[in-house]
Order: C-alpha cells, then structure tokens, then sequence
C-alpha cells in the first residue's frame, strides 16, 4: 500500500453565496454576519491543495456538504473520493468536515454530549469519528477524529471589566472539551498501540493548561506530530496579527501504534506560497502501512 499523507487545514469561514435561513451567519442585517468567500481566496484554497495533494484532509470551518462538495468538484477536480460533514452545534455553521482519497467506513457525530454542569452541549462544534478503509478490501485502516474547540475570541462590546472572567469561561469550556476528547477516545481505543488520530484546531498552544487533558494524560499517550520540529519557528500554524504572534493551534496526534508508521521527514506544515484564503496554515504528515 502506497502512503498515506494525513492533514488538517482550518479553511477559515469556507462558506457560499447563498442564504440559510437557520443560520444567523447568513443574515445580511446582522453586524456579526459571515461573508461568502471570495473567487480569489477560494483559489487560494484550492491551490494550496492541489499543490499538496493530501490523502486524507480534516478540514474547520466548512459551512455545509454542499459548499465543501462544491470545492471539491470545481477547485479539487473530484480528489477527494468521499467526504464526511454532520452539521453540528455552532450557529455560524462553521462544521468540521473530512475530505478523503480512501473509502470511509463509520461516521459518529459526538455533538449531542453534554456538559454535566451546565447541561448544555459540549462541543462549541463537535468531535467528528470517521473510519478510513483499505480501499481493496474494505477494512478499517485507522480511525480519525476532528474537532475545532473553542477560540478565545471575546466579543469587542464585552466591557474590560468583565474581560478576565470571560477569558477564564474560555479556558475553561476548552479544558473540558479536551478532556471529552480524550475520555472519548479512549474508550474507544483503550490500546495505545491501536491505529488512531486526533487532528484539528484546538485553538491553544502546546504548553497551555486548558490543552493539558489531551496533550499530557498519561493515560492517552498521543503524540503532536509537530514536536518532532526542532525549530521551534516551523511550527507556527496561525498568525495572530492584533498581537503579532506566531502560534502552533492546529494539531495532528497520533496513537503510539500510528506514531511508529511515521514517513521520517515528513512532518510539516505549509507557511509559504498560496496562503491566502484562510489565517491558518495546513499541518501534514506521511505514513506508511
């Protein structure tokens, strides 16, 4: 079996020209409204694609099926064989969504779980299971997992006296998002050495408390593809231009057991060349089975 080169890509607001009416997103008269993208971006997109020409592409903030079938046909010329997206909890609508080269076996939307103390759904999107399959025999190769947790973004209206506690809600929404992420994940694989992984944009860095359920439990050894950059400036994925700073948000983990198909050298993420379209940059990595 040829290699496989998995990513992930935040496609920042990929959405279309035409009106939903059960998303505020799409309401002209709201200040907080998503534009649709426009031809250049979209071609940056899809330019970027087609230069990398990914295997499997975990993808945030899609606007529906139908915009990221739309991107495939006319952008992709069809690479992707089949596609997966659930429509989830964020009002935007901004989905996760897997485009994949290989057969998809199980899909399972975890958007439904509940936050036990406030009895609100969890996920500000949702964490998308998605089997990928041996495209001769029909069996599961591995699994992945996409999520998208939640941004630190705080509404400019917010006065600054109540900034802190806000910022603080936040961190803390995402620690438990994490920590769902991998209690989800490990019930379903208790095996470490089983073939999984984790990829989106969680929206913090390597080093921060509310990504500690995910990123240090001893009990979900998982490994950020990234690490393995030894400069540290190779492993930006977004650039945040109101405080000027480079940070690794999106993500690839890997079980022990996929750890060890890793493709030596190919860990990388694309900081150049066709970079419009989104504010993110895409995170990839080969593997061998």
């Amino acid at each position: 079996m040829p290699d496989i080169k998995i990513g992930t890509y935040n496609v920042n607001n990929l959405f279309d020209r035409f009106d939903d009416p059960y998303k505020w997103s799409d309401d002209t008269w709201n200040p907080r409204n998503t534009k649709p993208k426009s031809l250049d971006d979209i071609y940056q997109l899809g330019q970027r694609l087609r230069e990398d020409k990914p295997d499997i592409m975990a993808f945030q903030e899609v606007e529906g099926k139908g915009v990221l079938y739309e991107f495939n046909v006319m952008q992709l010329g069809r690479h992707f064989r089949d596609l997966a997206l659930v429509p989830a909890n964020d009002l935007r609508g901004i989905d996760v969504a897997l485009g994949s080269t290989y057969p998809l076996g199980q899909v399972v939307s975890y958007q439904f779980i509940r936050d036990r103390e406030t009895g609100h759904k969890l996920f500000s999107r949702d964490l998308l299971e998605v089997e990928i399959l041996d495209p001769d025999s029909y069996t599961r190769l591995f699994t992945i997992f996409i999520t998208h947790l939640k941004s630190k973004f705080i509404d400019p209206s917010t006065p600054t006296a109540e900034r802190d506690e806000e910022h603080a809600r936040n961190d803390r929404k995402r620690w438990k998002q994490a920590a769902a992420v991998a209690q989800i994940v490990r019930a379903r694989f208790p095996n470490p050495n089983d073939f999984y992984a984790i990829a989106g944009d969680l929206n913090d860095t390597p080093g921060s408390v509310p990504l500690s359920p995910l990123l240090r439990n001893p009990n979900l050894p998982v490994f950020d593809v990234l690490s393995s950059l030894s400069n540290p400036d190779d492993r930006w994925t977004y650039h945040w231009k109101t405080g000027n700073e480079w940070n690794q948000i999106d993500y690839i983990l890997l079980s022990a057991g996929m750890k060890e198909r890793v493709v030596p050298g190919s860990v990388h993420v694309v900081q150049e060349r066709f970079t419009g379209g989104s504010d993110h940059r895409p995170v990839y990595v080969t593997l061998q089975f």
